[in-house]
């Protein structure tokens, strides 16, 4: 079934890169056979993570980036060519362990591409819950300007995810940095 679904991909796939001015050619969500998303949403439900993501960036008005990202990892790199090539989107490298690491950064791609996925092959239990936290933070990460008010909600959010797991920066942390201006 995968070879298959790597020939179908192929066949779909072009030598130019996928942008904004080439979108037309992303495979649309709409297309992906049942048996090829379904192993994917499978594949995600025990290897991939939603996460907000908060750096510390001072050229940043709350001295603080946060974005959301999706990311798959595995030994083999087979399916992560898979999902990046369904999804139209995404970057593989190398990871420190020594395998693979697939990832969607960027806020456009997860709203076209990674967001209607996961609607149209949903996930089970706790996965389920942490996809549609993440899927609210990045509606709420579309708004631009960010508000202080839905920075913090937003970090709300992200204590919820994947059970709580460990952060590098709390939100107590990011919450006694944060310096809002009063001129914005």
């Amino acid at each position: 079934m995968l070879d298959a679904a790597l020939v179908l991909l192929d066949s779909v796939d072009s030598d130019n890169a996928t942008g904004a001015g080439n979108q037309q050619e992303r495979l649309s969500i709409a297309t992906i056979a049942s048996d090829l998303g379904n192993f994917l949403a499978g594949f995600a439900l025990g290897e991939g993570s939603f996460m907000i993501v908060c750096r510390r960036r001072a050229d940043y008005r709350c001295g603080w980036k946060v974005s959301a990202a999706f990311n798959v990892s595995q030994n083999d790199i087979a399916p992560l060519e898979l999902f990046r090539k369904t999804l139209g989107c995404g970057t593989i490298r190398i990871a420190g362990n020594g395998g693979w690491y697939f990832e969607v950064n960027n806020l456009g791609d997860i709203q076209a591409a990674v967001v209607p996925f996961f609607r149209r092959f949903p996930l089970v239990g706790r996965k389920q819950t942490d996809f549609e936290l993440f899927a609210d933070a990045a509606s709420i990460l579309a708004k631009s300007p960010l508000t202080d008010t839905a920075c913090r909600e937003i970090l709300e959010i992200r204590e919820s995810l994947n059970g709580g797991g460990k952060r590098r920066y709390t939100m107590e942390r990011i919450l006694r940095d944060y310096t809002p201006n009063p001129s914005r």
